[in-house]
């Protein structure tokens, strides 16, 4: 009988370095496909919350109060996390008892913390007891939402229920968060601005729901496919 002749270095050296070449042209398309499921995941936890938002002010009148930190006030930690209210009336999950986070909606792009939540009008900085001496606030850009901008003098703030142009924000936020970036490119008037939504090219940004003045709701899912 004839051995079998086995492959030579040469021969497995071409077979594992076409291996690779196929790793390399493959893996940008599964780690895109695998940012956009996680950002449809996110969308649909966002319009889960919008739902709890509305039905929360159809029974009390009213939306739930804005959660200020005033432990390290940094969105890196528990900065507008969601209201507990929210989970208190059953309108979304709750909790384990040991669990820092207020509701069990855990933001997909950042572990630990739940999605964030901001309107304008009551606000809670500590202990769960609304802050009578403050107003939460947002900075929305003049003509939003037909026109944006994250210039100071191009917009203002908001803190009167009635009159602002939005009612709440929710928001994730979003794929290689960059803090640091966040507060010298707009201080604290996140995440309104257009051009702080996520970019596909960039591939960072907030993911962003909110319901406008006239009762319609717009957001960053709008451009993603």
């Amino acid at each position: 009988m004839t051995a079998k002749k086995g492959f030579t270095l040469i021969e497995l050296l071409v077979v594992i370095a076409i291996v690779g070449l196929l790793i390399a042209i493959v893996m940008p398309s599964l780690n895109r496909a695998r940012l956009q499921a996680k950002i449809l995941s996110t969308n649909s936890d966002l319009r889960q919350i919008a739902l709890a938002l509305e039905c929360y002010q159809t029974e009390h009148r009213k939306y739930p109060p804005t959660r200020e930190d005033c432990g390290t006030g940094s969105l890196k930690d528990h900065l507008f996390q969601l209201p507990p209210e929210l989970t208190r009336g059953d309108y979304l999950p709750a909790k384990s008892p040991e669990e820092a986070m207020s509701a069990a909606m855990e933001d997909r792009f950042h572990p630990g913390r739940t999605y964030k939540y901001r309107s304008v009008g009551e606000c809670v900085r500590d202990r769960d007891i609304i802050d009578k001496w403050t107003q939460a606030r947002l900075w929305t850009p003049n003509g939003f939402p037909a026109a944006s901008s994250l210039e100071t003098d191009k917009g203002q703030w908001h803190s009167d229920i009635e009159s602002s142009p939005i009612k709440w924000v929710v928001f994730s936020v979003g794929p290689n968060f960059d803090e640091d970036w966040l507060l010298r490119t707009a201080a604290n008037r996140y995440p309104v601005p257009k051009e702080l939504w996520f970019n596909h090219t960039q591939r960072k940004g907030f993911l962003v729901r909110m319901r406008l003045k006239n009762g319609s709701e717009i957001g960053s899912f709008e451009g993603n496919p």
